[in-house]
């Protein structure tokens, strides 16, 4: 760490050896005073400062603010004033302002001074920072106030980088209409205005209610709803963020109360939500601990909400507390995850007990996007960790259908029910499991959809195109072959990962559909109307046959648009069967290479008859009493079986 010589004024930062906050105050105040032009405050804020100081150490955070300082005293003029305004926060005060257009070159010299790496500790690496700007022409300006104007520019837009935001009079206006809405909410939390309503999170399954989620209401006498994710916001800024919590908390301790005496499994659970501010908060954990009191169930059944980009940017003492809630016993969920990116390291490092599965990727789900795909990609990495998933924003039946085939069993959405009074809520858990996926019931789509997923138990993964463009022309659904065939990936997945591996045509899938390439196929199918040819199997039965004769033969079929598998020579009853099996063939052509293999052939031909759904056997090499039973065609030649393939199964498309 770097050696810094000691600051003997106190009015000194240690770290950075800056004048500190209230120096900064005595020489704006002084700037102001007696300044015959405008004052300007630039506040430069270093962008991700809290991940470094997390990742790399406070040691390191403090060698970058010394650093910072540095290059800004460097970029800006000899009269100008550089300070420490606290945190992250380093202020610049300019006086000698005598152009508009000054400012923001001040400004672009400023951003370009952190374009070089900072070699700091073992390591280099890139920093950059936002300013925001406010200017005073009246000597009368609180220092403070003016500092408070570039803050406030700085959240124009906070979460970009490189900013460069000044303070205008539209924002003034509009910080003047915030203070008066934050005065307003004051009186609405005295007056009990601020209510509460709760929706189901649903056991997708059996259509029980595994959960309510507490959601804040508040409805303005005179403007109307005001949007929670405003007014929670609002309260934090004028310090109305603990009194709100309090009210909440206490609101929904009683009102669960009543939830719960009409559960009659006495499992439903109450979730509610914390912002990055209440993790700050020294009486977040007696909060809860007083929920859990007025609530009267154990604490397991609880659940606290933390958004996710809240929770993976949150410093050490904030996870500490989260720490702390999780060892009363309730537990922990990451509200909103794939809106922030949280690695899969980070995830296995959080103390939660619960993933929520943004709205996002649950709004494209049947249609052809990747959002199926990542959605499928969630679960077993949760599962692995021992973690629930639960899935926001349900709102079709395609939606619920899609995620039960991926293996989704915790969903919310208005598909289930919108958020509703405590009361309206209890009757809706008193009345039992809510109404299940609407799924087309006639026996054809049955029976197709049947035939479609014994293809994928099968391990038909490496002809997946195949598969598809066949469910297409029984009349299934791109969404319900979406869903079958990510939902058996994910089953693949699941069920060999605790034994450490993948079979090879599972693999394949789980790969196709991690490079959302599923989403492809369905497009350009359904758009094209292509049709791929039946597969057909070949094979020699009863004795040798040359090698060549079964690969020309599969090449001259695959020419004529035909899919081929050559299972060989030798091939007994079972074998083929198991083949049946496995690859659901339109048709077989069998090889019969000379007399012995006759004997074998009609035994073959009588078992083929007996599946369930018997192919079309094509017989090479025999005579016409080689052919027992309805459906066995003898042929003398390649050609000869494309010329029957083509008008039989023809025929029976058509039929």
């Amino acid at each position: 760490m770097r050696s810094y010589p000691q600051a003997e004024a106190p009015s000194i930062d240690q770290v950075t050896l800056l004048p500190d906050r209230r120096r900064l105050l005595e020489l704006l105040a002084e700037a102001l005073q007696s300044s015959g032009g405008s004052v300007a405050v630039l506040l430069v804020d270093i962008d991700g400062f809290r991940k470094i100081n997390r990742d790399r150490g406070h040691d390191i955070g403090d060698e970058l603010l010394f650093s910072s300082g540095r290059r800004i005293r460097s970029a800006v003029g000899a009269d100008d004033i550089v300070a420490r305004a606290g945190g992250d926060e380093l202020a610049v005060v300019c006086t000698e302002l005598s152009e508009p257009g000054e400012l923001a070159d001040l400004g672009k010299r400023i951003l370009a001074a952190f374009d070089d790496p900072f070699a700091l500790g073992e390591g280099e690496f890139d920093v950059t920072v936002s300013v925001g700007v406010a200017v005073a022409d009246d000597p009368g300006t609180p220092p403070e106030g003016l500092i408070a104007e570039a803050e406030a520019a700085l959240e124009l837009n906070p979460h970009g980088i490189r900013r460069f935001e000044i303070f205008d009079a539209e924002l003034r206006e509009r910080l003047r209409g915030r203070s008066e809405l934050g005065r307003e909410l004051a009186l609405a939390l005295g007056a009990g205005d601020v209510k509460l309503v709760f929706q189901p999170i649903v056991d997708i399954a059996s259509g029980r209610i595994a959960s309510v989620e507490a959601l804040a209401r508040w409805e303005h006498r005179s403007r109307g709803w005001v949007s929670p994710e405003v007014f929670v916001e609002l309260a934090n800024e004028v310090g109305l963020g603990g009194e709100l919590r309090s009210y909440l908390l206490e609101r929904a301790g009683t009102e669960f109360a009543a939830i719960a005496r009409e559960d009659p499994t006495r499992r439903v659970s109450l979730a509610f939500n914390i912002s990055a501010a209440d993790l700050g908060a020294e009486s977040l954990i007696a909060g809860f601990e007083e929920l859990v009191r007025r609530s009267g169930v154990e604490p397991g059944r609880i659940v606290v909400e933390i958004s996710e980009s809240a929770l993976t940017g949150a410093p050490d003492d904030y996870i500490e507390r989260v720490t702390v809630l999780r060892a009363l016993g309730v537990k922990i969920a990451l509200d909103d995850f794939g809106t922030a990116s949280t690695s899969i390291a980070q995830l296995r490092s959080l103390p939660i007990d619960q993933i929520k599965l943004d709205r996002s990727f649950v709004e494209g789900l049947g249609s052809a996007s990747p959002d199926a795909a990542l959605a499928a990609g969630v679960l077993p990495i949760a599962r692995a960790l021992g973690m629930e998933v639960v899935a926001e924003g349900i709102e079709t039946d395609q939606h619920l259908a899609h995620l039960f085939a991926l293996g989704y069993r915790l969903g919310q959405g208005y598909r289930f029910a919108p958020p509703a009074s405590a009361e309206d809520v209890a009757s809706l858990i008193a009345r039992g499991p809510l109404a299940s996926a609407r799924m087309p019931a006639s026996e054809a789509a049955a029976a197709s959809r049947e035939s479609f997923r014994r293809a994928l138990l099968a391990g038909d993964a490496k002809h997946a195109a195949a598969v598809v463009d066949a469910a297409l022309r029984a009349g299934i659904g791109p969404m319900t072959i979406q869903s079958e065939v990510i939902g058996r990936a994910l089953h693949w997945i699941d069920s060999e990962w605790e034994a450490g591996r993948l079979r090879a045509a599972d693999e394949h899938l789980a790969a196709a559909i991690c490079e959302r390439e599923l989403a492809a196929v369905l497009e350009s199918a359904e758009r094209s109307g292509r049709r791929v040819g039946p597969r057909i199997l070949i094979a020699a039965v009863g004795g040798e046959v040359g090698r060549g004769e079964l690969a020309s033969a599969a090449e001259a079929l695959e020419a004529a648009g035909y899919e081929t598998v050559s299972l060989g020579e030798h091939v007994g009853d079972d074998e083929l069967e198991r083949a049946i099996g496995a690859h659901h063939p339109g048709a077989i052509c069998l090889n019969v290479p000379h007399e012995r293999g006759r004997a074998a052939l009609r035994e073959t031909v009588s078992r083929l008859g007996a599946v369930s759904e018997p192919p079309l056997v094509l017989i090479r090499g025999g005579e016409e009493e080689d052919a027992p039973g309805a459906g066995t065609i003898p042929i003398t030649s390649t050609e000869d079986a494309i010329e029957v393939l083509a008008s039989e199964l023809a025929g029976s498309e058509s039929a």
